[in-house]
């Protein structure tokens, strides 16, 4: 059917609505998917940023790590290198005494002249066989291995109560260790972890606990709480300069194991004598005992500090 001219006007305009209205809700969903993409960029730039804060906040939390285990390593090293140098000085003057053949001289310095060296005795143990020409002990000595250091010089002036051209020759050797420790410590390429400081506060009194506390260490001699004493106060220099790290780790074992320190050092204080202590010989087993339980204390709590300290 033909439409006439005033029909087709009004289909014309209805279908200019019907266009207008298409384009309409176009531009309408078009508004609606620009303003969605707008949405979702600013979501994903404000996710970055939190991920940005979160990862400068994760860098800054191991940066501090980095420089407390930094601060704590200097300070330890420092320590050793210290004992080192006591340990150069007294031990000159100790190998002087058995150079000159004065026993009794030779006998009052040897227990002193061995402390420095055990407060630090796992340092010397890192460096192969340094720490067995220094410290070795006879019952220790396998077929084969040749015996030196300060165990073979205590033997004579105990045992036998004299120095020979032997024992001179010891000492000399002794003086040659002992520098040799100093140069190793003292090297640009000497470097420690802070994960090795606590083992090493761990192992000095794992030597006390499991071995010295029985008498086997100066067994000529009868010393032995010199070196209980130097362990100890080696092993608390070792925690003391971790216990920055601690603190912030395990904030309650600071406090927990200076507690148990101040108790093994309570006891030792105990069986002073003079400037020194009272022979082991003389130290009944019920003493004995209630210094190895409070050492083995004190060891369980020093122990933790090894996670502790793990980055």
């Amino acid at each position: 059917m033909r439409l006439s001219r005033p029909a087709l006007s009004v289909a014309a305009l209805a279908l200019t609505a019907t266009l207008a209205a298409c384009s309409g809700n176009g531009e309408e969903a078009d508004t609606t998917k620009a303003s969605s993409s707008d949405t979702a960029v600013q979501s994903s730039e404000a996710q970055n940023d939190t991920s940005d804060k979160d990862t400068d906040t994760d860098t800054d939390k191991a940066d501090e790590d980095s420089e407390a285990h930094k601060a704590a390593v200097n300070k330890y090293t420092e320590y050793v290198r210290g004992q080192v140098a006591s340990l150069q000085g007294v031990g000159e003057e100790f190998i002087a005494a058995v150079e000159a053949g004065n026993v009794d001289e030779a006998k009052r310095l040897y227990p002193v002249a061995r402390e420095p060296y055990e407060r630090i005795e796992p340092v010397a143990e890192s460096f192969g066989d340094l720490d067995a020409r220094i410290d070795l002990r006879e019952a220790d000595l396998e077929d084969g291995d040749s015996w030196s250091g300060f165990h073979k010089i205590e033997k004579d002036l105990w045992e036998n109560n004299e120095i020979t051209d032997s024992t001179k020759k010891d000492a000399q050797q002794l003086a040659k260790d002992i520098e040799e420790l100093a140069q190793k410590v003292d090297s640009k390429d000497y470097s420690l972890s802070a994960e090795d400081i606590a083992a090493g506060a761990q192992e000095l009194l794992d030597e006390v606990s499991t071995s010295k506390i029985t008498g086997e260490e100066n067994v000529f001699s009868h010393t032995d709480l010199y070196d209980f004493q130097a362990n100890v106060e080696g092993s608390k220099a070792a925690i003391d300069s971790l216990s920055p790290i601690i603190s912030e780790t395990k904030p309650e074992l600071i406090g927990e194991i200076q507690a148990e320190f101040g108790k093994v050092q309570s006891l030792l204080g105990q069986l002073r004598e003079g400037d020194g202590f009272v022979s082991y010989d003389k130290v009944d087993d019920a003493k004995r005992k209630e210094l190895s339980s409070a050492l083995d204390a004190l060891t369980a709590k020093v122990a933790q500090a090894q996670e502790a300290v793990e980055k």
